[in-house]
């Protein structure tokens, strides 16, 4: 599984977000430094050409981002991120 994101993130209104994980009937992402930590859940069925997942979130401070994968067989697989949000752009 590979959760693919911007290490900087400039603007924290748009933070693009993307999850690959072959072989995956769910993902769930969360960015854990938010109150209400849950972003959303992608479901796959059987027909799925492909288990990927893309998204934009907002993020208002610096902090982790979470995905996990159910698979097929009922294993679960995570992958986490730390995105760093700056205020106005400028790197602070």
């Amino acid at each position: 599984m590979k959760l693919t994101r911007r290490n900087l993130a400039e603007n924290g209104y748009t933070v693009p977000v993307v999850v690959d994980a072959p072989g995956a009937v769910a993902i769930t992402l969360f960015a854990v430094g938010i109150p209400v930590p849950y972003v959303a859940t992608f479901k796959f069925g059987p027909l799925s050409a492909s288990r990927s997942a893309s998204t934009r979130i907002r993020l208002a401070t610096t902090q982790n981002v979470v995905a996990i994968a159910q698979m097929e067989d009922g294993a679960f697989q995570k992958a986490s991120a730390n995105v760093k949000v700056t205020i106005g752009g400028c790197g602070g």
